[in-house]
């Protein structure tokens, strides 16, 4: 099961990056309820109309050893505004999230992101953002994340 999600995730990336190049590239700080830990992150967005983007990331958690916690997201934003000051958007998504301890097996969930977000529009090649996520599954969580990204083109 693992294996054929690991598989959808690459089939939807590379069928993303055929259709638009990524629009925007960022690093972020979160904090998860689940695993309580500050966690690093990249992400990306890929804009399908004016609208809709589809935005993978990926989360390094922060725990003390032996513990390994990181999660692989895959979430299509609608933006309700794109004008002003800042950028609402609603995502929704899918979540593997994997924890390992030290000398054991590690364990993998699937879960299903629902959330908000807004980016602050500043007049630069960046822009903040933050974002509330809850994945929804065995590794129940909700994340409050705070980055940066930048545009690579509008």
């Amino acid at each position: 099961m693992k294996r054929l999600i690991g598989a959808l995730f690459i089939v939807v990336m590379a069928g993303v990056a055929q259709q638009a190049a990524a629009q925007k590239i960022g690093v972020f700080l979160g904090y998860g309820t689940e695993v309580e830990e500050l966690g690093l992150g990249v992400n990306g967005e890929f804009g399908i109309n004016d609208k809709v983007a589809i935005a993978p990331s990926f989360i390094y958690w922060l725990p003390e050893d032996p513990v390994s916690w990181w999660e692989f997201n895959v979430n299509a934003m609608y933006y309700f505004t794109k004008s002003g000051s800042a950028d609402f958007y609603g995502l929704a998504g899918i979540n593997l999230f994997s924890a390992k301890v030290e000398g054991f097996d590690g364990n993998s969930e699937v879960g299903i992101n629902l959330g908000a977000g807004a980016n602050f529009n500043i007049g630069k090649n960046w822009e903040p953002f933050t974002e509330l996520k809850f994945v929804l599954g065995d590794a129940d969580q909700l994340g409050l994340f705070f980055g940066a990204r930048f545009k690579l083109r509008k």
